[in-house]
């Protein structure tokens, strides 16, 4: 019909049009206007159609115009009946940022990865078949309407094969997102489904009203309603029955569907178009393929094979333009199903199985951005070409007749995803190994009885009854499936895991007015019994009689009661159980789940017994270490507890003491003994008894055996008493000796109390007005270090953007180099005044911690390196393995103030820089040989403003802060700082610090010189325009994406609108009298579904703002911000934001 040239032609123009509407598509991806995506999110839906419904159900439908029904009808049942269900499984699937059926199984059981890799491999398996069928169609269709073949199947099939890889592997893996969306992509697939709808209503419309003048008249000729009535029996009725159901269950699971419809979804609003327009869609292939079928029937019959009647149907009427249009639909049915199958299979393989396991036993796993990025894109890129490839084997070895029946037979396979995802929503009881098991087999029966035998490995096992053979062993694999889930599940315990993510799956809500007001009647009794197996009867009956005589029913009303009485019992039980756990259980109690009560009042029982046996040891334990002697006495008046010191004081002898010993007998031996005074024994006795009775508190002193005891009582709440004794024979005696003493003194201190009031009067005013003095100069420096810092900081982003620019010449460069070498200077001296402010008010808080120096002093060696050449100067750094315990960045500080001292003074000269030990301390020491610093001087050295003014040093740079900073710094860590220097012969400071032993050597992330984050998509947030224009340039010269905001709430309208694209924020502290970067950083986290970097960059100097971003989990950077240093810091945040999502999180 057509020349090779121009089917190629067409189909290669075809194919780059796709890679247009693809690179556009990725590159204005933040551009497509919202009001577009609910209709590009519908017709991806369309993916669902494959060559099988543009080709096959025509050629079904020539034979039984009714058997290709179920393929459509089933996804149309489900979007009208069960909307409600998929919408639950798009809520919770973005809730949690799932990417694939597999990700969704095994976050909904217990976060199973072995159940992660099954799901997967049921899905590979189950789409070979799938993928070779649409590689058939499009060889097939190209090799129907071409005139002379110029290659074989095999061949024509590797090279389309290699085309949608090619197209998958550009468009598809393009980037990591941990969202796994594709726009580009999706807005061809888009594309893909538009043109083949509109081919097959074309060649529908023309067969319809042109080959034959109207529907009827081609009913007619064709014989239809003799073929109806015959299949309307009931055989083929019983299974097109069967078949819906297949069909039903397979599309729940189909991974190509869950891709566009689940995890392409950008918000959850786009689908409502999609419920009306996707079963339009979907019943316009299923009714024109009727006359499509009986119309090519009857005219063409056994000239062509059936599957090509859409193709040939136009060229009878002369319409060779019509055919290639069916052409082009066919390519893009088959096409648009090869893409998004091979990328929701990639992702599935690299997250569950590939990636998992080659980072779980990799040596290092340290990785670098970029690093991490490459090997993923690189793995999800060979795994496309390798699931295409299966295909095309599959394609390739299987014969032309067993792929047309393996379509139907892939249905199956992934129909055993189905009972399980059903079992996720709505059965709590459903277990993981219940799951797993009624997969495993179900999946079986189908692989044995149902696809193999298709490849003629051994004789199908089932013959043909009622039912086809295919469909039966589906339908009887499928009800093993869910029988073994069933029992499984019964049999088997669920983990806590499970329960905890079954909480979350089933979205359980906590009892409230509304929920009480759905019931008929809220029972006191029942609840009042619930509460008694977890509190006891007893506690439970008192707690709400307490609650009736507290709460009348007719004052407050029927519903004001009920939510009353359900807040009650919930906080009864939170008293044993917890918040979460009473929520739950009272939930489960009013909706009548069964939520395995006796279980968790087992639970409970055991808790509170392990709790009461450990208090029980802690009790024991604590008085037995107490300095007084201690006995307590149950409500009984019995001896249940004591220690030894209560025996040793009173030497009473080991037979009268024991457990459950009556006090009254101890009380006698003490009366018999005289300790207790004069009297008659049993007088003494009952006196002391009664007093017990009366539960009162007591406290009295006897003196025996020149000995003073103190005796004090207290009452327990349920009864009985702690008695304490104390030997205070020493108190006693002192204070005899003071009181005389306290006489003389009186006198004294009075006479001398009256001065130094004066003198502390006269302090105090001179203390105040030096505090305040010292607060305004902090305040001063404070201010003007932060104000002064931010032009600067534009100024250096700015430069840092210039130097980037490759059209520069040598001069410029150079001259690029010296502003923003001055801009430095400029920073360090305005760093050096903040630094003095935080000092002296008391802001840095030093976080000490074991570290080696060997680390510190490589990093600090390739710090000063390039200044050492700048300033002439011979600089060595003498390693060390030694472990110190200090805070790393203030050591950092101390040593670099040094450092810089003597690269100023000593210039050009040597200076070294090296460590020994001291009596199991460390000097960390930097020596130079510059002109030394006479005796006379060396104290002043460290005072603030301080420098030498010989001749040598008159034109240094600096404001004399170095050594005052590092002395302070010094105090604040206690070390000590030491300086010995000869005049003209150098000077060597000396850091002592503690020294401990080494711990386990951490190999250090490897950090390329020149950090690749090109592609990032990178979020600006800073209230000055200059610095923010500045970022915003510097990192556009990085090859970054910038999205820039100058507010907090702007910053939040932008995320809300690009969420899936940013990757990560860089954000000022001081947004505005009321905004912060670290709360609105909170902010934009809580509103997302997945990990969100971010790096906090400031040149405030309030206290604590390391500390606070740490917590809050944000890299921290003072302005002004060294590029390099930002560079890694972006590439180490993002490395963590790949580990987290494709990682960890397996």
């Amino acid at each position: 019909m057509f020349a090779n040239w121009q089917l190629a032609t067409l189909s290669l123009g075809y194919i780059g049009l796709l890679f247009v509407i693809a690179f556009l598509g990725d590159k204005y991806r933040h551009r497509l206007a919202k009001k577009w995506q609910p209709f590009i999110y519908a017709m991806t839906l369309g993916v669902y159609c494959t060559s099988w419904s543009f080709l096959g159900t025509t050629g079904q439908a020539s034979s039984n115009f009714l058997s290709h029904l179920p393929i459509y009808l089933g996804p149309i049942l489900i979007f009208i009946f069960a909307w409600p269900f998929l919408q639950r499984v798009i809520r919770i699937s973005l809730k949690l940022n799932l990417t694939s059926i597999a990700d969704l199984l095994a976050a909904r059981f217990g976060k199973s990865h072995n159940l992660a890799i099954m799901v997967t491999l049921v899905a590979l398996i189950g789409t070979m078949p799938y993928l070779a069928l649409q590689l058939k169609g499009i060889v097939y269709a190209f090799e129907q309407l071409q005139i002379d073949p110029f290659v074989n199947s095999g061949q024509f099939g590797f090279i389309v094969s290699i085309v949608l890889a090619g197209f998958t592997v550009v468009f598809g893996i393009r980037h990591l997102d941990v969202t796994e969306r594709h726009p580009g992509v999706m807005l061809a697939i888009a594309f893909e489904s538009l043109v083949k709808i509109l081919a097959f209503i074309a060649v529908g419309v023309f067969v319809t009203f042109f080959l034959f003048d109207s529907p009827m008249i081609l009913w007619q000729e064709s014989g239809a309603s003799v073929k109806l009535e015959r299949q309307l029996q009931w055989p083929n009725l019983s299974s097109l029955a069967a078949m819906l159901i297949i069909v039903m269950a397979a599309f729940l699971s189909l991974p190509r569907q869950f891709q566009v419809m689940v995890v392409e979804l950008q918000d959850a609003k786009h689908t409502q178009l999609s419920r009306k327009l996707f079963p339009i869609y979907l019943l316009i292939f299923a009714l024109f393929a009727i006359p499509l079928g009986l119309a090519g029937h009857h005219l063409l019959g056994e000239q062509v094979p059936s599957d090509t009647y859409v193709l040939f149907l136009p060229a009878l009427g002369g319409q060779q333009w019509l055919s290639l249009l069916a052409f082009l639909g066919a390519i893009s049915a088959a096409s648009s199903m090869v893409i998004i199958s091979s990328i929701a299979l990639s992702t599935m393989l690299s997250n569950e199985i590939v990636f998992p396991f080659i980072y779980r036993y990799r040596q290092n796993r340290n990785i670098e951005y970029d690093e991490f990025r490459v090997n993923l894109l690189n793995i999800r890129k060979l795994l496309v070409l390798m699931v295409i490839l299966l295909g095309y084997f599959v394609f390739l070895f299987a014969s032309p007749d067993t792929l047309a029946s393996l379509g139907e037979v892939a249905f199956g396979a992934f129909a055993q995803l189905t009972p399980a995802l059903i079992a996720a929503f709505y059965w709590r009881r459903a277990s993981l190994t219940g799951v797993y098991a009624g997969i495993l087999v179900g999946f079986a029966m189908w692989l044995f009885l149902s696809f193999l035998p298709k490849f003629g490995l051994y004789l199908q096992p089932i013959a043909e009854s009622v039912l086809p053979t295919n469909t039966m062993v589906t339908l009887l694999s499928l009800l093993a499936n869910m029988f073994v889930i069933y029992i499984i599940s019964q049999v088997s315990r669920q983990s806590v895991q499970e329960r905890v993510q079954a909480s979350i799956f089933l979205e359980w809500q906590s009892p409230s007015l509304v929920t009480a007001q759905r019931k008929k009647v809220i029972n006191s009794k029942e609840l009042e019994l619930l509460v008694s197996r977890f509190v006891g009867v007893k506690k439970a009956k008192q707690s709400f009689q307490v609650f009736m005589l507290a709460v009348d029913k007719a004052d407050v009303g029927v519903a004001r009661f009920n939510q009353l009485l359900l807040e009650h019992t919930e906080n009864t039980l939170a008293s044993v159980m917890g918040a979460s756990s009473a929520r739950l259980v009272l939930s489960s109690a009013l909706e009548g789940r069964d939520i395995a009560l006796d279980e968790l009042a087992m639970l409970v029982e055991e808790a509170s017994s392990q709790q009461q046996r450990f208090s029980q040891s802690l009790l024991q334990s604590a008085i037995e270490n107490a300095s007084e002697g201690i006995s307590i006495i149950d409500k009984e008046l019995n001896l249940v507890a004591w220690n030894r010191k209560y025996l040793d004081l009173f030497a009473y002898p080991e037979q009268l003491v024991f457990v459950g010993c009556p006090i009254a007998s101890l009380i006698r031996y003490n009366v018999e003994r005289g300790l207790c005074g004069p009297g008659e024994a049993d007088e003494q006795v009952n006196k002391r008894i009664n007093y017990l009775r009366t539960g009162s508190s007591h406290q009295s002193e006897r003196t025996f055996d020149d000995k003073v005891i103190r005796i004090e009582g207290n009452p327990l709440p349920d009864g009985g008493f702690v008695m304490l004794f104390s030997d205070i024979t020493p108190y006693r005696q002192a204070e005899q000796v003071l009181k005389a003493a306290n006489v003389d003194l009186e006198a004294l201190v009075n006479e001398r109390t009256v001065k130094l009031a004066q003198a502390n009067r006269e302090l105090g005013l001179a203390r105040k007005k030096a505090e305040q003095a010292h607060v305004k100069k902090s305040l001063y420096l404070k201010a003007c270090s932060h104000d002064l810092m931010q032009p600067l900081e534009a100024a250096r982003l700015f430069t840092e953007a210039l130097s980037n620019q490759n059209n520069l010449s040598e001069q410029q460069h150079h001259q690029v180099e010296s502003i923003g070498h001055s801009l430095k200077v400029a920073s360090d001296l305005i760093a050096e005044l903040a630094e003095i402010a935080r000092i002296e008010s008391g802001n840095i808080k030093p976080q000490c911690e074991p570290f080696s120096l060997s680390l510190l002093f490589e990093e600090i060696a390739n710090e000063f390196s390039v200044s050492a050449n700048n300033n002439q100067v011979d600089f060595h750094v003498v390693n060390s393995e030694l472990w110190v315990y200090s805070d790393k960045q203030l050591l950092r500080r101390m040593i670099q103030n040094l450092l810089t001292n003597a690269f100023r003074y000593a210039s050009p000269g040597r200076v070294l820089l090296g460590c020994r030990r001291k009596a199991g301390r460390v000097l960390i020491q930097v020596l130079d040989n510059g002109p030394g610093i006479p005796i006379d001087k060396q104290e002043i050295v460290f005072d603030e403003f301080t420098q030498l003014t010989d001749q040598q040093t008159l034109t240094t740079k600096g404001l004399g802060l170095g050594l005052n900073i590092t002395k302070g710094l010094s105090k604040l860590l206690g070390h000590h700082l030491h300086l010995n220097s000869i005049e003209d012969k150098g000077c060597c400071f000396s850091i002592e610090l503690p020294s401990v032993a080494a711990e386990r050597k951490v190999e250090p992330i490897s950090q390329q010189q020149q950090m690749t984050i090109t592609g990032a998509t990178v979020m600006c947030v800073d209230d000055d325009e200059d610095v923010l224009s500045g970022m915003v340039e510097m990192l556009s010269s990085w090859d970054c994406e910038v999205l820039a905001a100058d507010t907090a709430q702007s910053a939040i309208e932008m995320y809300e609108q690009h969420k899936y694209s940013i990757d990560i924020v860089l954000v000022d502290y001081q947004l505005s009298a009321k905004d912060n970067g670290i709360a609105l950083v909170d902010e934009l986290r809580q509103s997302s579904s997945f990990y969100l970097p971010a790096i906090l960059i400031t040149a405030t100097t309030e206290p604590d703002i390391a500390e606070k971003a740490a917590n809050a989990d944000m890299g921290y950077m003072r302005k002004m911000v060294k590029p390099a240093a930002l560079r890694a810091m972006i590439s180490a945040k993002l490395a963590e934001k790949l580990r987290r999502s494709y990682v960890n999180a397996k």
